[in-house]
């Protein structure tokens, strides 16, 4: 785990042909969500490629849930119940 103690835990991913990656929702589950944030995955230890933050639903504002828009090659790391690490990357 980072010292940034920035979580975020994968609750649902969903893959709409039209984006381009696999989009993650989940729940922040230390820190909040900051532009300059990478992740890798607390089990393998894996980097996740965040394309982007994906624009906020009714029902994720709702939640507290944010929409991460990640790389179709990380689909065995974008799992529902995957915990990823997050650190800020230096000059953000």
């Amino acid at each position: 785990m980072t010292t940034d103690a920035r979580r975020f835990r994968v609750d649902e991913v969903f893959d709409l042909t039209a984006r381009a990656g696999l989009v993650a929702c989940g729940t922040m589950l230390d820190g909040t969500l900051v532009n300059g944030l990478s992740f890798v995955d607390e089990l393998t230890g894996a980097p996740i490629r965040v394309i982007g933050v994906d624009f906020p639903t009714p029902t994720t504002q709702g939640t507290g849930q944010h929409l991460l828009v990640v790389s179709r090659e990380d689909a065995a790391l974008a799992q529902p119940g995957r915990v990823w690490a997050g650190q800020l990357v230096c000059g953000s």
